[in-house]
Order: C-alpha cells, then sequence, then structure tokens
C-alpha cells in the first residue's frame, strides 16, 4: 500500500516535472533583436513577440512559421529574398525593393528604361501576413502604375530632369497604398534613366543645341555685365572728377577767405600799432609839456631873475635874426639893443607871472 502510495506520487511529480519542462521548452520564447514572431492561438492570429524573452501557453499557442508571404526582389528582380526564418522570425530592418527594370513611354513614344528602388521596413507584423497576400508583388505593380503614369506625362528630355520628382511622388503614392499593409516606405530612388540608341543621339544632339545656346547666352551675359561695369566704373569716374574739381574749388576758396581773413587781422593789427604809438607820443608830448610848464613854474617861484634874463637873451636873438633878414634894419648899439631887449623880456616875464586884473 505504501509502495503504491510512493509510486503515485512519484508518477505525479515526473509529471509535474514534465510539464515545467515542457513549459519552458515551449512557452518561453526569446526573440531575437531585430526580429518579430506572430502568435496564433488555436489557429487564429493573437499577438505579436517583440524582442526579448516572451511567454505563451505551450500546445494552445503556436507561432506561425510558414504561409508568411514576405519577401522582396534584389539585382533588378533577378534574386528573391525571404524576411524570415524557420523559426518564424520577421525581420524589423530595413530591407530594399529593387524590382526588374522598366520599359516604359514617354509623352514623345520614345521608349524610356527606368530603373527604381524602394526602401521599406515591416512596422507592423500582423498586418503584413495578414492583411496582404504577397505584398512584394503589390508593391512592384504599384511601382509599374506610377511610373507609366508619370512618364507618360513627360517626353524624353524632360524626364531626364524629373527624377527627384519622378522619386517623391513614387514614394507618396507607394506610402498610401502600404499604410493598411503593416509596410512603411522610407524612401524611394531612381537609380538610372535610359533610352534606345536612336532616342539617345536625338537626345545627344538636342543636348548639343543647348549647351552651345546656353554657352551663347553665357556669352552675351558676360557681354552685358562687362558693359554695365565699364559704364559703372566711367560714371564712377566721372563722378570722381566731378568731386575732386568740387573739393578743389572748395579749398580754394577756403584759402582765398583764409587770405583774405589774414589780410584783414593784419592791416587791424597794423591800424591799432600805429594809432596805440600816435596816442603813446601824443601822451609823452603832453607829459613833456606838462613836466616843462611844471619846471617853468617852479623857477619862476624859485627864481624869478633868472628866468627873466633868459627870457631877454631869447628875445636879443630873435631881434637879431629880424634884423639880419630885414633889407631896411637899423643898426643899433649892442648896449641899447641889449637895454631894449632886457627890458621887453622883463615886461613878458612880469605880465606871464602877475595875475590879470582886467575888469571883466
Amino acid at each position: 500500500m505504501e509502495q503504491a502510495g510512493m509510486s503515485g506520487l512519484t508518477t505525479t511529480l515526473l509529471l509535474l516535472v514534465l510539464i515545467a519542462v515542457i513549459f519552458v521548452i515551449y512557452g518561453v520564447q526569446q526573440v531575437p533583436d531585430g526580429k518579430a514572431r506572430i502568435v496564433e492561438r488555436m489557429g487564429k492570429r493573437h499577438q505579436v513577440l517583440m524582442p526579448g524573452i516572451n511567454l505563451i501557453i505551450p500546445f494552445i499557442d503556436n507561432i506561425k512559421k510558414g504561409d508568411l508571404h514576405l519577401h522582396t526582389y534584389l539585382n533588378n528582380g533577378t534574386e528573391r529574398v525571404d524576411l524570415f526564418t524557420k523559426k518564424g522570425d520577421i525581420s524589423l530592418a530595413e530591407h530594399r525593393m529593387d524590382p526588374a527594370k522598366l520599359k516604359l513611354l514617354g509623352k514623345d513614344n520614345s521608349e524610356i528604361h527606368i530603373n527604381a528602388v524602394a526602401y521599406f521596413k515591416i512596422s507592423d507584423p500582423l498586418k503584413a501576413v495578414y492583411e496582404v497576400s504577397e505584398f512584394a508583388e503589390s508593391l512592384k505593380s504599384i511601382i509599374l502604375t506610377t511610373l507609366r503614369q508619370e512618364v507618360g506625362r513627360l517626353d524624353s528630355d524632360t524626364v531626364v530632369t524629373a527624377r527627384e520628382s519622378l522619386s517623391e511622388n513614387l514614394r507618396i503614392v507607394l506610402q498610401e497604398a502600404s499604410v493598411n499593409w503593416g509596410i512603411k516606405i522610407l524612401r524611394v530612388e531612381i537609380e538610372e534613366i535610359g533610352f534606345d540608341e536612336e532616342v539617345v543621339q536625338q537626345l545627344s544632339q538636342a543636348r548639343r543645341a543647348e549647351l552651345i545656346r546656353r554657352a551663347e547666352l553665357v556669352a552675351a551675359k558676360a557681354e552685358a555685365e562687362q558693359k554695365v561695369m565699364s559704364a559703372e566704373a566711367e560714371k564712377r569716374a566721372v563722378t570722381l572728377r566731378a568731386e575732386g574739381q568740387k573739393v578743389a574749388m572748395i579749398t580754394s576758396a577756403e584759402g582765398k577767405k583764409q587770405e583774405n581773413i589774414l589780410i584783414a587781422e593784419g592791416e587791424f593789427q597794423k591800424a591799432k600799432l600805429e594809432a596805440e604809438a600816435k596816442f603813446l607820443m601824443a601822451s609823452r608830448e603832453e607829459e613833456g609839456r606838462a613836466q616843462g610848464y611844471a619846471a617853468l613854474n617852479n623857477a619862476i617861484a624859485n627864481n624869478a631873475d633868472a628866468i627873466i634874463a633868459l627870457e631877454s637873451v631869447k628875445a636879443q636873438i630873435q631881434i637879431a635874426e629880424s634884423l639880419g633878414r630885414s633889407n631896411s634894419s637899423l643898426i643899433v648899439p649892442m648896449e641899447t639893443a641889449g637895454l631894449f631887449g632886457a627890458a621887453a623880456a622883463a615886461m613878458k616875464g612880469f605880465k606871464s607871472i602877475s595875475p590879470d586884473k582886467t575888469p571883466r
């Protein structure tokens, strides 16, 4: 009985261990970085496992591994590359869609060869697997349709310069179409644009003519610019000469003005100095005369007889000079003349020092 109980417990433990091992093996999912796995529960899409450790329910949840239909084309559509592994890991990295080179007709019925490349990544694995069937083929079809419409509006000469507009228009159309597929279009590039040999020759001739026309336009523009520069230089030279003449006239006028000012100032200073000299001389003369009168008054006050005698001698000298110049002069003895002169001098001195008593 005890052995039967021990055997049942051991079996239970072994069963639990087995379940645990199975759960670890099938329930624990480690998703590599840059990958994703789709989980189906009871045959229906359930969730997406992102990079890292994830848990699922064994035998109820299963990793979708087959029938994913996720691939792209490389090397002008000659190589098909799957975007998933055998374990069901779906790549989330950026991928390149390089379909075969397209042969399209332009507006002028010329055959144009275009190689378009699209860069994309899977943003929602559930939509990419369940919402679209063979999304790579769908992308190729949209690229062909869009480029056929865009190139059909352009001629062979214009399509060469419309590379960027073609790329941008194609990217917008692809993004609008693939947004419901869980695909994100990153960029689109037109790698190559080619033509038939006949069209290439026509384009070469047209290009040569265009280059000649542009060269002529550049030469004409350079000549016109040279004429404008020459005219500007001549105008500048005339302006500089006029400004130089104006400055010279102004400088000459300023010099003449300064010369007149200096002459006027010199004449003024000269007149001023002459007036000051005359004034000084007159002042000195008046001062000398005043000092003479003062000395005479002082002499008269101190020695009147000497002054009278001096004046008498002066009178005799004047009388002698008058007699010498007169034809009817009368010779008077020296003593008598001296007596007369002394008397006259005495009278003159007396009058000059005596007060005026004449009634008024």
